[in-house]
């Protein structure tokens, strides 16, 4: 969805310093040191962010560097971001690879590549990415799917269903908080209704349902029922209601 190498001595740069607002449109690239509004539909090469920033609109970027706080009305589309900071999107979101350290709240659905983060991602709808990385806590209003998905708990998490081929969640260190704001919690659990999967590993977890080839349960998991194909494993400190094998 990038912008045509050719092309970009035509489009123009935008650049706020300080506090303004500007109109939407299409550019090259797009930078915010301080306070800025932009009001319309915005297409861009590279957006970075130092500061805060609201959108009243669509957003396209190639790329994306959030330093700060960033709020869009709209949907989001964009091939790489990197967020250091609080994103608010109050629709969809696209987003080929995310990483970072911060918070991401997305109204609508999130789906991408890969998702790398350290901190905080919630969506209304549902997730869906080939890699999910995450250390710290996800709110996810429908399914959270990815085919690799490796979870550090940090705080309390939730998601209507889990589905992927190799599923880790494990608490977190208590020793190794990766800022002051987030910092795990002993106590931490994922409260979800299904989990389903090939390979699959979890701790700390409270679930419905269970079902996948490769089970382990793990300390501090309280589970309804597991289904297995092949294997079962429950560890000291799991509940395991009723187990079936498939």
């Amino acid at each position: 969805m990038g912008i045509d190498a050719n092309k970009r001595s035509l489009i123009s740069n935008l650049k706020i310093t300080g506090s303004s607002t500007a109109a939407g449109g299409l550019y090259d690239r797009m930078k915010i040191v301080g306070e800025g509004i932009i009001e319309g539909d915005t297409k861009c090469r590279l957006l970075k962010c130092i500061g805060t920033l609201e959108m009243e609109g669509n957003l396209q970027a190639s790329e994306a560097g959030i330093v700060g706080t960033f709020a869009l009305t709209g949907n989001v589309r964009s091939d790489r971001m990197k967020n250091s900071g609080t994103v608010s999107i109050s629709g969809d979101a696209e987003i080929g690879s995310l990483t970072g350290s911060g918070t991401i709240e997305v109204k609508g659905h999130m789906q991408g590549t890969k998702i790398a983060l350290k901190g905080h991602i919630a969506a209304g709808g549902d997730c869906e990415v080939d890699v999910f990385n995450l250390k710290g806590m996800f709110d996810v209003g429908g399914l959270l799917n990815a085919g690799e998905i490796d979870i550090r708990l940090f705080q309390d998490s939730t998601a209507k269903e889990i589905g992927g081929e190799k599923i880790r969640i494990r608490k977190a260190s208590l020793l190794h908080p990766f800022s002051l704001f987030f910092r795990p919690s002993p106590h931490a659990k994922v409260t979800v209704s299904v989990i389903e999967g090939d390979d699959i590993y979890v701790e700390h977890t409270r679930a419905k349902v269970v079902r996948g080839n490769q089970v382990v349960i793990g300390p501090g998991c309280e589970v309804d029922l597991v289904e297995y194909k092949v294997h079962l494993e429950k560890k000291k400190g799991a509940i395991v209601k009723e187990s079936r094998k498939l």
